[in-house]
């Protein structure tokens, strides 16, 4: 029975997952919540200044009633997160993109949503628990950026340009270009 291996593997998961936190300063560790997406998650700031998010143990961690093959195949899965990042005044083009990109994700990706596969962060840039992820992408206002993490590499595109110039009055051919470009990122 693989069931002993998987405890095992979980097991050294959290350790990891313990000492890694353990090893940075309180002053490194982001709180990112919002109440309205299905994201709770913790951004570290590692020793070399960059921001990371611990992607792989949340799919361990998840995944330790399944066999081991099956964790290999989550870990193995893209993850894709969206982060629609806003100022504390906003127009009416900044809450279109964050209405249609809601949308999009509630009516073509509900399932990817709910398993975590996708991840939307909704953060005010004038709030000071996200100014390292901010600094991050360079958001300094409204901000729509979808970035694929695959293998512990991240890749990035910005929507901002399109979400202003489709999302208010144009808002299907914003979802299209939005739905696209998560599809692309699942594959």
């Amino acid at each position: 029975m693989k069931t002993p291996q998987i405890k095992k593997l979980s097991i050294l998961v959290m350790i990891f997952t313990m000492y890694f936190v353990s090893c940075n300063s309180p002053s490194d560790i982001v709180k990112v919540e919002n109440p309205d997406s299905l994201i709770n998650d913790v951004i570290i700031n590692n020793n070399n200044d960059s921001v990371t998010q611990n992607v792989v143990s949340d799919t361990l961690l998840t995944s330790k009633n399944s066999t081991n093959e099956s964790i290999i195949k989550e870990v193995n899965k893209p993850k894709v997160l969206i982060y629609n990042f806003y100022a504390t005044n906003r127009c009416a083009s900044c809450i279109a993109i964050e209405e249609a990109t809601k949308k999009t994700l509630e009516t073509s990706f509900q399932s990817e949503l709910k398993n975590g596969t996708i991840k939307l962060n909704v953060l005010c840039v004038d709030d000071e628990a996200n100014t390292k992820l901010a600094e991050k992408f360079q958001a300094f206002g409204s901000a729509l950026f979808v970035t694929r993490v695959y293998k512990g590499k991240e890749t990035t595109t910005d929507l901002t340009g399109d979400g202003f110039k489709y999302a208010k009055n144009k808002q299907e051919r914003f979802v299209e270009i939005l739905k696209n470009k998560i599809t692309e990122y699942l594959k």
